[in-house]
């Protein structure tokens, strides 16, 4: 007779182990070892194998459905159980009553082991017994593939299912594990896990025994300043939809990495890539269908009252409730325009992610490069208290911007509160006319501050919002401002500028020549060569300002010509 379960027990792994039942069955040959982490693995059995089990494929499951599973795995004739108790699992105690009368009746001996032993310590033991190095591996390879296989086919929510494949390869290696996006957030991992982490410049590019499709590096980290202890890290990156980045980080920190991890480590990123592939397709449609129905709302084209309750019942809101749209958009100082598009489709994914992390209870629409909120406003908020808390809001997320790229500051335009999803349309209009205003008549900022315009601020230029033909916009322009703009071509974009800013600081010389960079004489040159020309007199105050007026009009003509 071959290996037995017998002479399982005398391995040293299994030193501490308690026989629970099914002692008739110790000469039960053993042909392979297995473990069960998702029910369907019940499929993948052929016979003779140990089976190990914590009871997480049957955490939720009725007792008719573990009994179910159990009978299946007698009519397989499986050799012996292994378990872990796990107090988390519904019904334990009377699950492992029933493994007790199930190990008499079909003479399978069940084996209780201590929690902590992870099943990479069982697994490579008995497989060393029955198999040379290479098929060892081999059938290691199966097995984590066969339960990641089961883990992916057992669909329930998008959290669910990836906390169920990161915990499996957890309670494999033995070693905590994250997954992170394409901005290297966190997304999900095991207890001990890292929250945050950077690819280091010192990070090597490490190579499993067999090869694969991913990348893997290793790096070595401390979690925490107050405990400077170092731990290798192995990252795993590869490439989800639309060529994004994902991250799987191991962090050595329970055991050292072992010869086999890299092959759980691998099938567990193969079953992550085709559930986040599903995820992402059901999550699609879902997000088309939710956008057409904010698309209608949005622009008021929920005309009937089965369209209005129909956009009620999907998007989750009140008709009668509060509301104001805000729409942000990602303005990259440094150029003025991003340098690749896949370059601005990442940040403005950031923009995205961001605005979701720091807004409870939104509605929430990407529109090209644009993200549109629908917020529900808290009854009786004051007006001066949800300024102040949405100037806080905007600022971590122009926080959580800047961590990715400094260059980049966020715009805010803001339209107006409303009552009832059916005046939705009028708020969404004035925060994209709000929007548009932004780089026109707000001063650029040194501390790269969050820009945010309320439509309710903008007084006058409401009117010019309505004026979409530049010839007409001209004739806003004070007559004696429009001989500057005729002006030679190659001095005209100086002294508009020199103006602005003059006017601007108040028609200070000394600060308009330090915020150019100019001479005080210069900047005094300049304002008399602007009066020469246009006749300008800086002492009427009425004057002055229509002056202001006719630049930001200006602004506004070469923004739509643009």
């Amino acid at each position: 007779m071959g290996f037995r379960v017998r002479d399982m027990l005398k391995l040293e792994v299994f030193g501490g182990v308690k026989i629970l039942g099914g002692e008739s069955g110790l000469d039960n040959e053993i042909r392979g070892a297995t473990i069960i982490e998702a029910p369907d693995i019940v499929k993948f059995i052929n016979g003779g194998e140990v089976l190990l089990t914590r009871f997480y494929a049957f955490q939720a499951c009725t007792m008719k459905e573990f009994d179910g599973y159990f009978r299946e795995l007698a009519a397989k004739r499986v050799s012996a159980i292994v378990i872990k108790r796990d107090d988390d699992v519904e019904d334990i105690d009377e699950k492992v009553r029933y493994i007790r009368e199930f190990s008499e009746e079909f003479a399978v001996p069940v084996l209780e082991v201590v929690f902590e032993l992870s099943f990479r310590e069982i697994l490579k033991p008995i497989l060393e017994q029955l198999f040379n190095e290479e098929v060892k591996q081999l059938k290691y390879f199966k097995t984590t593939y066969e339960n990641f296989t089961a883990l992916s086919f057992s669909y329930g929510s998008a959290e669910d299912s990836i906390r169920k494949i990161i915990d499996t390869l957890e309670k494999l290696i033995g070693n905590p594990v994250a997954l992170f996006n394409q901005n290297m957030d966190y997304l999900a991992g095991t207890e001990g896990s890292a929250r945050q982490f950077a690819i280091s410049k010192q990070a090597e590019e490490y190579h499993p025994q067999f090869y694969s499709k991913y990348t893997y590096l290793r790096q070595i980290v401390t979690l925490s300043e107050e405990d400077q202890k170092t731990y290798e890290q192995y990252l795993v990156k590869w490439r989800a939809m639309y060529s994004r980045n994902m991250y799987l980080v191991v962090t050595a920190s329970q055991s050292p990495f072992g010869d086999m991890d890299d092959i759980a480590i691998e099938n567990a990123v193969t079953a992550l890539r085709q559930e986040l592939f599903r995820q992402h397709s059901v999550e699609e449609l879902e997000e088309k269908f939710q956008n057409d129905i904010i698309t209608q709302v949005l622009h008021g084209k929920t005309h009937t009252i089965q369209e209005l309750e129909r956009a009620i019942r999907y998007l989750g809101i009140s008709a009668d409730a509060t509301y104001r749209v805000l729409i942000f958009k990602l303005w990259n100082e440094s150029t003025e325009e991003f340098e690749k598009l896949n370059e601005k489709f990442k940040y403005d994914s950031i923009l995205r992610d961001a605005v979701l992390s720091e807004f409870e209870d939104i509605r929430v629409r990407n529109d090209v490069d644009k993200v549109i909120v629908i917020q529900q406003i808290k009854p009786g908020q004051k007006h001066e208290d949800y300024r102040k808390e949405l100037k806080e809001t905007v600022e971590r997320i122009q926080k959580r911007i800047s961590q990715k790229n400094k260059g980049l500051r966020v715009r805010t335009g803001i339209g107006k509160e409303v009552e009832g999803i059916s005046n939705i349309s009028d708020s969404y209009k004035e925060a994209g006319e709000s929007l548009d205003f932004i780089g026109i008549f707000e001063d650029q900022n040194v501390d790269r501050a969050p820009q945010i315009a309320f439509f309710s601020d903008m007084g006058i230029f409401k009117l010019l919002c309505k004026v979409d033909n530049t010839e007409e916009l001209y004739e806003y322009i004070p007559e004696a401002l429009q001989k500057l703009f005729r002006y030679k071509k190659q001095q005209r974009q100086e002294l508009i500028l020199t103006l602005s800013t003059y006017l601007d600081r108040n028609q200070s010389l000394t600060k308009t020549a330090q915020d150019l960079f100019i001479h005080y004489k210069t900047a005094a040159y300049r304002i008399d060569r602007i009066a020469e020309i246009t006749g300008i007199d800086f002492n009427n105050s009425s004057e002055v300002l229509a002056v202001r007026i006719g630049l930001i009009v200006y602004k506004m003509i070469k923004n739509m010509e643009r």
